[in-house]
C-alpha cells in the first residue's frame, strides 16, 4: 500500500516533522495521524463528561407535570387566557 501526497505544502510539512523528530516520513505521517487521532477521542471524551455532568446537575431537578400544554403555559405567564 501507498500513500501519494500531490499537495506541495503537505510535502514539505510531513518532510519537515520528519526531520525534526528524527523518523521516516511514514513514521512522520503515522504519528501525525495517531496524534490527530488522540486529540479527536480526547475531545470527544470531554464533550461526553460535559453531557454527563449537564444530565446529572438537571437529574437534580424535579420534573413538574402540571398538564398544561405549551400554548397553556405561554398564555397564562403572559395573561392571555
Amino acid at each position: 500500500m501507498g500513500i501519494l501526497v500531490r499537495d506541495e505544502k503537505i510535502d514539505r510539512q510531513v518532510r519537515e516533522l520528519a526531520s525534526r523528530t528524527g523518523t521516516s516520513l511514514q513514521g512522520a505521517i503515522g504519528a501525525a495521524v495517531e496524534n490527530e487521532l488522540k486529540r479527536l477521542d480526547e475531545r470527544r471524551e470531554r464533550i461526553e463528561k460535559a453531557f454527563r455532568q449537564v444530565r446529572e446537575r438537571l437529574a437534580a431537578h424535579p420534573v413538574i407535570d402540571d398538564g398544561m400544554s405549551h400554548k397553556e403555559f405561554f398564555d397564562r405567564e403572559y395573561g392571555d387566557v
